[in-house]
């Protein structure tokens, strides 16, 4: 399907390196290009994809009963990226129905649950992730619904409930890429990140900044997000942004 973004995420060791080296301006510019306006599945037009609608999501439980911790763990990492990007997020109600559904399944549904409500093509791709997750977006490069699955009984056995919370939940905001090079972020499939960093801090802050609109080309995200970086970095928020991100979300529940 053209409007489909596929995200899965695979977690693999990797060794450390220096912690403040993502703070420089032209780093941050560079990865958040790569993240944001690259696909890791599927070609992509270096497009700037992001919600502008209202998210409202919704915790479903599939062939299992719910479990309170990874309900919690959705609704706390839900508030957090409200509070970054003050984007409109809430729980879906009666008045406002879902348009972020997150299932959380069995390993044995897992292929079944990616083939029923993800509409992705892409193969293999229950015995190749941990956890997945899918955007849809309009000819506006306005994203408009997502899907994501978590086979909880394989994650908790590998410990990487959280990690797929954060990572999924995360890059269906609009950072649909992964990168070996990008570091610290979750978007790296090689580290050991598994909570949100202070540069994944920054991709949110930058992606919703109103300066980025949905469908900017390359050129004209190279240069606001310039100008934003710049800005942020005159101000502080590139030096407070490993402290802000620590103040809440999983980081609160787990530590």
């Amino acid at each position: 399907m053209k409007n489909l973004y596929i995200i899965a995420f695979s977690l693999i060791l990797m060794g450390s390196t220096d912690p403040n080296s993502w703070q420089k301006p032209a780093y941050i510019e560079k990865a958040f290009i790569e993240i944001a306006l690259k696909n890791e599945y599927q070609p992509s037009d270096m497009r700037v994809n992001k919600w502008v609608t209202p998210i409202r999501y919704q915790t479903i439980f599939l062939h299992l009963k719910p479990y309170a911790p990874a309900k919690q763990m959705i609704d706390v990492h839900m508030r957090q990226l409200k509070h970054i990007t003050r984007h409109d997020i809430s729980a879906a109600n009666n008045n406002h129905p879902a348009n972020l559904k997150i299932y959380i399944t069995k390993d044995k549904y897992y292929k079944d649950v990616i083939k029923k409500y993800t509409e992705s093509k892409q193969p293999n791709l229950s015995t190749e992730s941990n956890c997945m997750a899918t955007i849809h977006k309009n000819k506006r490069h306005e994203i408009d619904g997502a899907v994501v699955v978590i086979p909880i009984d394989y994650a908790m056995t590998k410990g990487l409930l959280p990690a797929c919370v954060v990572e999924e939940l995360t890059q269906i905001m609009g950072l649909p890429n992964d990168s070996d090079w990008v570091y610290p972020s979750i978007a790296n499939d090689v580290s050991k990140i598994e909570l949100l960093s202070g540069l994944d801090y920054m991709f949110l802050k930058l992606l919703y900044s109103p300066e980025l609109k949905p469908g900017m080309n390359l050129p004209d995200t190279r240069r606001n997000i310039k100008a934003l970086i710049n800005e942020f970095q005159k101000h502080g928020v590139i030096k407070r942004a490993n402290m802000k991100v620590r103040q809440e979300g999983l980081y609160q529940l787990l530590y």
